[in-house]
């Protein structure tokens, strides 16, 4: 009987150590016991139950974090501006709204991640079947390697502003622990995003190296084809090379050679400026033929060897073109469908980054201004402590955008190795045949974005960059401006406080004048009777 084991290894395999933390961290509802038996994503009761009373324990103790450490925060809005309060009360809350965006997302969504996976595993069977291999050792290794940053990260913010900045001596300090959990599994299900992006990417390659595999193939094939050539059509030595008329300009240009001396019976060689006529030394895409030539040596390309090539059959190479397509438009579906279960997990997680760089920064200006900050962004009292959150936060967000950027100009470069193919065969039926395959490359190009909001590439990471210095500003602007007024005011009410203590002196001065002078004038007043 045939063997019912899969041709190729499935992705979900590489996700072993990151199932099970996220398991135990609430984030994945799936079956844990078919997960570990047969590597798929399907449903499981028990695992919805568990999801929504970590999500009950966690709001409950981050909420019991925020009244224990509140004090703070309830003398900030007589103390400070009324700015400073409301950025700090709201962003107080952000990170638990992100957090519950990823876990009902999950929730939502976990019939759908199943199927994903499941996809990837058929695609990655075609592409078995067209010679295309894949190598996912490298996305467990890339996971391990996430894993170990993360806790590393987590750890030394929460150790550092712990030690530093919490009064440890109380037992209600323990509660400090729940300010990391929002991150943590933010960060845990983004692994499992940035993974499955990068798993994608590299299907794409595989798809494009296969497509130069192609072109590098033929190149050698026109290259043995060329020696073969040359040694059936090999000119005796004693005969003179023969020239082209028209071609008399380039050879006086190159050598003063006069054409007219060479008759007949002339012989090679005689000559002192002759010169031979030059083959062209480069191939169709600008490339030097002479680096080919080097790769494969001409004692490599004996007549004993003969090399093929599936260019020159164009009923061959037809059905293999097209299954790389579509195998090429499966993978963009499946980026497109990705996109859309984590289209809110991104959003949040952006709009979290923006938010909370804009006010890390201006809470560590309001820090050495030695102002009142919120309570839960101590953190920013510390430099060191604030480049750790600050570096943290912005690597989760770049790293998406530039996996997501780098994805998308893989899926579109694959039109181009296909055009090279076409190029480099120089036959007219396939050329036809690339021309309507890069037709459907064109209309099935993948893009990532956050709910269609923006999409994720550099030029976005460029103009986020550029909002958060300018609002960065303006929240300094307001800060100062508040500063400046609320010094106006004191002076104000110093300044009356000193007149009317001015104005009191002298009233009492005035009294004792009077009562002075009545006294002066009844002592002095003569008595009758």
């Amino acid at each position: 009987m045939p063997s019912s084991e899969p041709e190729v290894q499935p992705l979900l395999q590489q996700f072993q150590q990151l199932f099970f933390i996220s398991k135990i961290a609430g984030i994945l509802p799936q079956d844990l016991e078919k997960f570990r038996s047969r590597n798929v994503l399907e449903k499981s009761r028990s695992g919805m139950v568990y999801m929504m009373v970590t999500l009950v324990v966690y709001v409950m103790f981050y909420n019991l974090l925020i009244y224990s450490f509140g004090e703070e925060d309830r003398s900030l809005k007589a103390t400070q501006s009324t700015l400073t309060f409301v950025i700090g009360l709201f962003l107080t809350y952000i990170g638990l709204i992100m957090m519950g965006t990823d876990q009902l997302t999950a929730l939502r969504n976990q019939g759908k991640l199943g199927e994903l996976y499941e996809r990837i595993r058929l695609a990655d069977e075609r592409l078995f079947k067209e010679k295309c291999v894949l190598d996912n050792s490298c996305i467990g290794r890339r996971i391990r390697i996430m894993l170990i940053m993360t806790v590393l990260f987590e750890l030394s913010i929460l150790v550092a502003t712990y030690i530093k900045l919490v009064d440890y001596t109380q037992w209600m300090s323990v509660l400090w622990v729940m300010s990391a959990v929002p991150t943590f599994i933010n960060t845990l299900d983004k692994i499992w995003f940035a993974v499955s992006l990068y798993a994608l990417k590299e299907r794409f390659e595989a798809i494009n190296a296969t497509l130069e595999e192609l072109v590098m193939t033929h190149e050698k094939f026109k290259i043995w084809l060329r020696g073969e050539s040359d040694n059936t059509t090999s000119l005796d030595s004693s005969q003179p090379p023969q020239y082209d008329s028209n071609l008399e300009y380039l050879y006086k240009e190159l050598g003063g050679l006069d054409l007219g001396s060479m008759g007949k019976g002339s012989v090679a060689g005689s000559g002192k400026n002759k010169v031979a006529p030059v083959a062209h030394s480069m191939n169709s895409f600008g490339e030097s033929i002479e680096t080919a030539s080097d790769k494969f040596p001409r004692n490599q390309m004996s007549s004993n060897l003969v090399y093929e090539s599936e260019l020159a059959n164009v009923s061959k190479v037809e059905e293999k073109l097209n299954n790389l397509c579509q195998v090429h438009d499966e993978i963009c579906e499946i980026g497109k469908a990705m996109n859309e279960l984590w289209s809110y997990p991104i959003l949040s997680l952006m709009a979290y980054g923006f938010l909370i760089f804009t006010a890390q920064l201006y809470f560590l200006y309001c820090a050495t201004q030695t102002q009142p900050i919120p309570s839960l962004f101590r953190s920013a009292k510390n430099p060191l402590i604030t480049v750790i959150v600050l570096s943290y936060t912005s690597g989760k967000c770049v790293y998406l955008i530039y996996l997501s950027w780098k994805t998308s100009l893989a899926s579109k470069r694959t039109g181009i190795t296909l055009h090279k193919c076409g190029v480099v065969a120089d036959d007219n039926l396939l050329y036809e045949i690339v021309n309507h395959l890069s037709l459907k490359l064109l209309n099935h190009s993948v893009d990532f974005s956050a709910c269609g909001f923006f999409t994720l590439d550099m030029e976005t990471l460029y103009g986020v960059s550029g909002g958060i210095t300018s609002y960065l500003i303006i929240l300094i602007q307001f800060n100062l401006a508040a500063q400046q007024a609320k010094e106006a005011i004191q002076t104000f009410s110093s300044l009356n406080d000193t007149a009317g203590l001015v104005g009191s002196v002298t009233e009492m001065d005035n009294g004792s004048s009077t009562l002075h002078d009545l006294v002066s004038t009844t002592m002095l007043t003569p008595t009758t009777g």
